[in-house]
């Protein structure tokens, strides 16, 4: 059975099953920015990554930001802004509202290197897609199928999309891409960057149509 990324509260012991999650807190990220791939904390103490950022703030998986008035914060402890939005149960999604002060860029940081996001064009099964986690930094791999039921341990979540890349906890979250164009967040799955596995991630369309939410895009490098 796949596994999913449970309630941040418990972080230690998600990490002990090997869930994707969460993972110790590291260096905050730059003060007045906010990208995709950027990691966060929650009021319960757990780290995910930030997945697309959208006029007023970012997107996530579920688990990461659970609940509505949550208050996020950097690794480092200064605060973002508080969870406004969440998808429902059989959904993996959640809209944080950046306080003032922090700018949401339309760009992915994967490392040291900015990745431009130049739209949400759906790619087709078969196509390469890449994702970045703030555990296992940037991997590919192919996309295998779409609108997937998936039963997790914690319960059933429908239309996800299934590749082949790896993931590792405190992957959570993090944004899938194909060339520049926003394809969803990842949600869970099975296996590691070792041995290799399946990841599923949840399709960005649906929290920016279900939402009303603007994603944030940047020119591609010329």
């Amino acid at each position: 059975m796949p596994r999913r990324i449970a309630h941040l509260a418990a972080a230690s012991l998600l990490v002990a099953a090997g869930l994707l999650g969460v993972a110790s807190p590291s260096h905050a990220a730059p003060l007045g920015t906010v990208y995709g791939g950027d990691p966060f904390r929650s009021t319960a103490g757990g780290r995910c990554t930030v997945s697309f950022t959208v006029v007023g703030g970012f997107l996530t998986t579920r688990q990461c930001a659970s609940r509505v008035g949550d208050v996020v914060y950097t690794p480092g402890g200064e605060r973002l802004g508080q969870v406004a939005a969440v998808g429902p149960a059989t959904a993996d999604y959640a809209f944080v509202r950046l306080d003032a002060g922090w700018t949401p860029v339309g760009r992915i940081r994967a490392g040291g290197t900015l990745i431009a996001v130049t739209g949400a064009t759906p790619a087709a099964v078969g196509a390469a897609v890449c994702r970045y986690g703030s555990t296992t930094g940037w991997r590919c791999g192919t996309l295998l199928a779409k609108n997937v039921t998936v039963h997790f341990a914690g319960g059933v979540v429908y239309g996800l999309t299934r590749t082949n890349v790896c993931s590792e906890p405190g992957d959570a979250g993090g944004p899938f891409m194909a060339g520049g164009q926003a394809q969803g967040m990842t949600s869970g799955g099975s296996g590691n960057c070792t041995t290799g596995g399946a990841t599923y991630f949840q399709p960005v369309a649906v929290p920016l149509a279900a939402l009303g939410l603007t994603l944030l895009t940047s020119p591609a490098p010329a």
